[in-house]
């Protein structure tokens, strides 16, 4: 996606990753991206949770628009409740 994204830049298209794993994403380096520790399959939140959702996508819009330097990784601030994106990445989750 990083080489897609980077071409959709060139041609004055905004872009933005949206990525639950940092340190891919930092190789993969897409123009810009926004981190989020949400756990796998619940990226914008958690099943129902609407206000989350709408706060994800509102940042990625915002941020798709900003001048920030290629290859920027910027973290959003939201935080899972529990400890499901660590069991996940443990591999102890199902």
């Amino acid at each position: 996606m990083g080489l897609v994204q980077r071409v959709l830049d060139i041609f004055g298209i905004p872009t933005i990753s949206l990525t639950l794993v940092k340190e891919m994403t930092d190789l993969v380096k897409p123009s810009k991206a926004l981190y989020i520790q949400h756990p796998f399959g619940l990226t914008l939140g958690d099943v129902g949770d609407g206000t989350t959702h709408e706060a994800v996508l509102r940042d990625c819009l915002h941020s798709a628009t900003e001048t920030l330097p290629a290859g920027s990784i910027v973290e959003l601030p939201y935080r899972w409740k529990d400890d499901l994106r660590e069991r996940q990445l443990r591999k102890e989750a199902h």
